[in-house]
């Protein structure tokens, strides 16, 4: 604690830091609090989106499945189109922003590619496992977001409670001490004036 003003300005200066130490504390708990909740409701919606996306693969095996057996293995090659394109869409909770939503937008020409009508239901169920798998990645990239964040939260907190009030309540303590020694020193000093006049 170097660099602090000594004396009762020192004690006032001190005070003031202990104050400003244990609001900060009560407001990074409060915020630690919110984070969880989100963080919590993520995780429920990451459950919740992997149990859909691996429902959509499983219907997109059988669709695959039946579009191969109608139309043969060439069919597969026919089906790709150009490249699909997502786009992610962010929101802040306590500060911290994270995905909320990813936009699958699928290739322009992926309707009308060849392979005729054993392959539009395999089309649109991959589409619909990719609408998905975005969703859970979305998902799950939150949950990763605001776990660090709560992670680098708790830290804070800690740090304050076990290091920075401890020290602030230490130097408080020696800085009172040695205002009560010298006042003790001044009434001694006065008491020996008084006494020999």
């Amino acid at each position: 604690m170097s660099g602090e003003p000594q004396g009762r300005a020192g004690r006032l200066w001190l005070r003031q830091r202990i104050e400003l130490a244990e609001t900060a504390v009560e407001l990074l708990q409060r915020k630690l609090n919110i984070l969880r909740d989100e963080r919590d409701r993520m995780k429920l919606l990451a459950a919740r989106t992997e149990e859909e996306w691996r429902r959509r693969c499983a219907e997109t095996d059988e669709a695959l499945l039946r579009a191969v057996l109608l139309g043969g293995r060439r069919v597969l090659p026919l089906a790709s189109g150009g490249l699909a394109d997502i786009a992610v869409e962010h929101t802040e909770s306590m500060g911290v922003r994270h995905p909320a939503h990813v936009v699958f937008v699928p290739p322009a020409d992926a309707a009308c590619a060849p392979g005729g009508t054993a392959l539009a239901p395999a089309r649109r169920a991959c589409r619909v496992a990719l609408e998905a798998a975005c969703a859970h990645a979305a998902a799950t990239a939150a949950v990763a977001t605001l776990d660090a964040e709560v992670a680098a939260t708790r830290q804070r907190v800690r740090a304050i409670e076990r290091r920075r009030l401890p020290g602030l309540r230490a130097a408080l303590a020696s800085i009172e001490f040695a205002l009560e020694e010298r006042e003790r020193e001044d009434g001694a000093r006065l008491r020996r004036l008084t006494s020999w006049e």
